[in-house]
C-alpha cells in the first residue's frame, strides 16, 4: 500500500523507498523512521470529538475551548524559538524524544481534569511537547538529504511525509468517534499512546552531521532573519493562512451540531477533511509545478475565502464540504513554506526558523480564535466563519502582495528561493 502511495506521488517506478535498498541509500532509513514520527505524532484520537469531550467530560463551553486552545497556542509562541534553538545547538532527535515525553503528560493531566484551569495546564504541557517537535523533525530530514545531495527531493519528501501525516489523523478520527462511543477516556489514552510512539521512533534517529556555530549564544529573531525578505514574508503569509485553517478545523464541530448533526457522525466528516488534507500535502508538489509556487498560494487563499464566506451564508451540508478545504489547503501549503524556508536558511540555524514560522502561526491563531469564539457565542456559528472569511480576506491579500515584492516579480512563476543561506 505505501510504495502504491509512493507511486501515485509521482517517483518513478526505479526511484522508490523500496527500490532505494538495491540502491544502498544511505538516507532511507532516516526517511522511514520520520514517516514514523509523523505518522504517529498524528494519532489524534480526541480531536474529531475534542469539543464534545471538553464539554461533557470537563465542562466547558465552546468559548472555553477556544481560550484553553488559546493557551497551548500561547506556550508554543513561547517556547518555538528556544526549543528550534534547543534542536539547533542539541540533537534534534533528543527534541523529538522530549517532545514526545511532554506531549504525553499533557494528555495525561486531561484524566483528572476539572474545570478550565486544570485544562489550560495540560494544555500547557501539550505546547511545550509541540513546541519540541515543530522544526526539529522537518530540519533532520533536509539535512539528511543535503548531506547525500539530495536536497532537492526535499519537497516531494517532505510533502509525502505531511500526507502521511495527514491520513493518520483521518484514520485516527475514525477510530476516535468509535471509541468516544464507548468510552470518552480512551481517545485520551490513545493519544498518550502515540506521543510514547513518536518519542520511540526518535529513539532510533541519527542526527546528521552539520554546523553549529551559533552554540555559544542565545537565539536572536531579528539576527536569524535579517536581509532574508522572502522568508520574512512566508512567515507572515503562513501566519495568516494556516492560523485561519487551524481556526476552521475547530469550527466545524460547533457547524455540525448547529446542523443537528449527531457527534457520531464528527470522526467520519473529520476524517475526510484529514484525507484530503493528506492528498494536499502528497500530491500538492505538482499544484507547484503546474502554476507556480506563488501563483499556488494565491489560488489556495482565494478558495479558502470563497469557502468560509458561502458556507457561512449558506449553512448546510454544502457548507459542512466547503470548511473541510481548509484542511487540504494545511496539506498541500505547509509543506511548500517549509521548503522556501529550508532553501533559504542554513543548517545551523534551519531548526529555530522553522520554530519561528510555527510560532506565528499559533501567534495569529489566538486573537484569530478568540475573535471568532466571540462571534459565535454572541451571533452563532454562521456569523462566525463569515467572519473568518473577511479577515482572511483583509490579512491574507496583503501578505501575499508583500510575499511577491520580497521574491520580485521575475520570481511570480516560482518564487526563486535558492540563492541564498542565512
Amino acid at each position: 500500500m505505501i510504495e502504491f502511495l509512493f507511486r501515485l506521488s509521482g517517483q518513478p517506478k526505479d526511484g522508490t523507498m523500496f527500490a532505494a535498498t538495491a540502491n544502498h541509500d544511505p538516507t532511507r532509513r532516516t526517511i522511514h523512521l520520520l514517516y514514523g514520527v509523523k505518522i504517529s505524532q498524528s494519532m489524534v484520537f480526541l480531536v474529531p470529538v475534542i469539543v464534545p469531550y471538553f464539554a461533557q467530560e470537563i465542562g466547558l463551553t465552546f468559548q472555553e475551548f477556544l481560550a484553553s486552545e488559546s493557551v497551548f497556542a500561547a506556550t508554543v509562541v513561547l517556547m518555538e524559538v528556544p526549543s528550534g534553538w534547543l534542536a539547533d545547538i542539541w540533537k534534534r532527535k533528543s527534541a523529538i524524544v522530549l517532545g514526545g515525553i511532554f506531549a504525553a503528560t499533557g494528555m495525561a493531566l486531561l484524566l483528572p481534569a476539572d474545570g478550565f484551569f486544570d485544562t489550560a495546564v495540560a494544555q500547557a504541557f501539550m505546547g511545550v511537547g509541540i513546541s519540541l517537535f515543530s522544526g526539529a523533525d522537518s530540519a533532520l530530514l533536509y539535512d539528511a538529504l543535503h548531506q547525500h545531495g539530495r536536497a532537492d527531493r526535499y519537497r516531494v519528501i517532505e510533502g509525502r511525509r505531511h500526507g502521511f501525516g495527514m491520513y493518520a489523523v483521518a484514520l485516527s478520527s475514525l477510530v476516535g468517534a468509535w471509541l468516544f462511543t464507548i468510552d470518552p477516556i480512551l481517545t485520551v489514552w490513545g493519544m498518550i499512546v502515540s506521543y510514547l510512539a513518536t518519542a520511540g521512533f526518535a529513539l532510533f534517529l541519527a542526527d546528521p552531521e552539520r554546523r553549529r556555530h551559533i552554540a555559544a549564544g542565545r537565539p536572536n529573531l531579528r539576527k536569524l532573519v535579517a536581509g532574508n525578505g522572502v522568508v520574512i514574508a512566508a512567515i507572515g503569509v503562513a501566519a495568516v493562512l494556516f492560523s485561519a485553517t487551524s481556526v476552521a478545523m475547530w469550527a466545524q464541530q460547533p457547524y455540525y451540531i448547529a446542523l443537528g448533526i449527531e457527534a457520531k457522525w464528527f470522526g467520519l466528516l473529520m476524517a475526510i477533511g484529514f484525507l484530503a488534507g493528506g492528498l494536499g500535502g502528497q500530491f500538492g508538489h505538482h499544484l507547484d509545478r503546474w502554476l507556480g509556487a506563488l501563483p499556488a498560494l494565491i489560488t489556495l487563499w482565494a478558495v479558502l475565502v470563497v469557502a468560509f464566506l458561502t458556507a457561512g451564508l449558506w449553512p448546510s451540508w454544502g457548507g459542512v464540504a466547503l470548511l473541510l478545504l481548509g484542511s487540504a489547503a494545511w496539506g498541500a501549503g505547509w509543506p511548500q513554506m517549509q521548503t522556501i524556508i529550508n532553501q533559504r536558511v542554513g543548517s545551523a540555524r534551519r531548526a529555530t526558523v522553522l520554530s519561528v514560522a510555527g510560532a506565528a502561526i499559533r501567534l495569529g491563531f489566538i486573537p484569530l480564535s478568540a475573535t471568532i469564539g466571540l462571534l459565535n457565542t454572541q451571533h452563532g456559528i454562521a456569523i462566525a466563519v463569515l467572519g473568518l472569511a473577511g479577515i482572511l480576506f483583509t490579512l491574507g491579500g496583503p501578505a501575499l502582495w508583500l510575499l511577491w515584492r520580497a521574491a520580485g516579480s521575475h520570481a511570480v512563476p516560482g518564487i526563486s528561493i535558492a540563492t541564498r543561506e542565512v
